[in-house]
């Protein structure tokens, strides 16, 4: 898997994963902050790029 694809995959992950868990708090009726929301997705969207690169080394060998 190329670095494109692992970035668009972790990217849309990212954006889903996060709609859905401040989708769900918001509906719920808990405070959400944008802020929080930002970083999450970030943070998913880094930690998830790298274990895809990393599954990705672990395939060729």
């Amino acid at each position: 898997m190329s670095w494109l694809e692992i970035l668009k995959k972790a990217f849309g992950t990212g954006i889903l994963c996060t709609l859905m868990y401040y989708g769900t708090l918001f509906v719920m009726g808990q405070p959400v902050a944008l802020k929080n929301a930002v970083i999450f997705a970030v943070v998913f969207i880094l930690l998830y790029s790298i274990w895809l690169f990393m599954a990705s080394i672990g395939k060729k060998k």
